[in-house]
């Protein structure tokens, strides 16, 4: 039997309300910071190198601890290891790592536990011959089901999804974590959603993949565009939000591409979140309905995506960066967020209070061409750096200094996707991996 329709507009409000339970009421007076860093490990030549031998370098150094998933087979298997302030796992592709630090309270206090990790991460890719690189994206191999980790939901999702999954195995991103309340959360998920173009033109630098240029300054954001027909379920949302709820509405109407079937397995699902609450009886239980949609709402991928169960606004759209500008993502993410009210403000004034159409087309140019794109008015890039280094600068910190290699960018007009496409040009993808090599 069919859930009625009134049952599940019931089941989507219950669902909001568990949702925003997993934020605070309000956010400290100092929001908290966390960062996953993922980057791509390459031999010298700029093939992908396999992540799993860096495991029992890292493990023999000691101090740090396996950390282990379920296979495609059901068993168990080594997908990364932690220490006390850090984990480094595999990422969806093979050839990826993924560094995570946080909460800590500041940038500064997350920059030095950042450091320690990737001491201890970068000796074991020396050990191992490879080299782990500052770059969005694997410079020369191409996705294919070979780079996939196998996981057992990776699997579910491949066949949920078909080849376009494959993608996300050679993309390596920036992600910033930053604590929100509920009285603030959708507010600010609606500012990153819209500003988010401003972030990739800054940060754009995976213009090189599959041996060549590419046509995307961030081939992250471009090649994972629309990968399910679902043409906002990565990137910027199609619209501000005005409530919680009308998000969860936005997400339930989005295709559920597989659960977990309680038997250790995924199944793929195939319709819509709000379809499967309709078909499937179990979803009368309510907490797990709000089990299901937090499995079916961790594959979408907004530009600005609420993680309920840490309580953060996660900043998605960066790509990895290169030596000496690695914390521009995070800084940047965070300034805009701190500098809310003045941003608003700007955007409404230079562009009208209907400014969401311009700033998704700023978005798609950005993806495509970087700091090249036309801006929408003149010094509109300059106005938001500079405003989002007042926020932090009110935070009294220090930490818009993590802001200045966006200001010298600016100044050349030329973010890292096209020192990439200039150095592939000039020596292939062995230049590119000796360029952005962080190790």
């Amino acid at each position: 039997m069919h859930i009625q329709e009134t049952a599940v507009g019931d089941a989507l409000e219950d669902i909001t309300r568990r949702f925003a339970a997993g934020f605070p009421p309000t956010a400290p007076s100092l929001r908290t910071v966390g960062r996953e860093a993922e980057f791509p490990l390459v031999r010298p030549d700029g093939r992908a190198a396999d992540v799993s031998r860096l495991w029992p370098l890292l493990l023999e150094e000691g101090g740090c601890s396996p950390v282990y998933d379920q296979g495609i087979d059901g068993s168990e298997f080594l997908i990364g290891v932690e220490g006390d302030a850090w984990s480094c796992v595999v990422e969806v592709g093979g050839s990826t790592v993924e560094l995570s630090v946080g909460p800590r309270p500041t940038l500064h206090d997350l920059a030095r536990d950042m450091e320690e990790a990737l001491q201890w991460l970068k000796k074991a890719v020396r050990e191992a011959g490879y080299h782990l690189l500052g770059f969005g994206i694997q410079p020369r191999t191409p996705a294919s089901p070979k780079l996939l980790t196998p996981k057992r939901r990776y699997a579910a999702l491949l066949e949920a999804i078909g080849p376009q999954w494959l993608k996300f195995c050679v993309t390596a991103g920036d992600q910033l974590q930053v604590d929100m309340g509920q009285g603030d959360l959708v507010r600010h998920m609606n500012l990153i959603n819209a500003v988010s173009g401003i972030i990739v033109a800054f940060t754009a630098n995976s213009s090189v993949y599959g041996g060549r240029p590419g046509r995307f300054a961030s081939g992250r954001e471009g090649l994972t565009d629309n990968m399910v027909g679902e043409p906002h379920r990565h990137g910027s949302s199609p619209r501000p939000y005005g409530n919680l709820e009308e998000y969860v509405r936005f997400l339930a109407g989005l295709r559920c591409l597989c659960l977990p079937d309680g038997r250790g397995g995924y199944r793929v699902v195939g319709t819509s979140f709000a379809d499967h609450l309709r078909q499937e009886p179990s979803m009368r239980e309510p907490e797990a309905a709000h089990e299901a949609f937090l499995f079916h709402e961790h594959y979408i991928w907004p530009s600005a995506r609420p993680r309920a169960r840490i309580g953060t606004l996660e900043v998605r759209p960066a790509c990895q960066q290169p030596p000496g500008s690695t914390w521009v993502p995070s800084a940047l993410g965070l300034g805009l967020i701190e500098a809310a009210e003045e941003v608003e403000t700007f955007l409404e004034t230079t562009l009208g209070t209907s400014y969401w159409a311009d700033l998704l087309n700023y978005r798609r140019r950005a993806v495509r061409d970087g700091l090249a794109s036309p801006e929408p008015v003149p010094h509109f890039l300059e106005t938001l750096l500079d405003l989002a280094g007042n926020g932090l600068r009110r935070r009294g910190k220090g930490e818009e200094a993590f802001l200045e290699p966006a200001r010298d960018l600016l100044e050349r007009h030329s973010e890292p996707a096209a020192r990439a496409r200039s150095v592939f040009r000039q020596g292939g993808s062995a230049a590119v991996v000796r360029e952005f090599s962080l190790s």
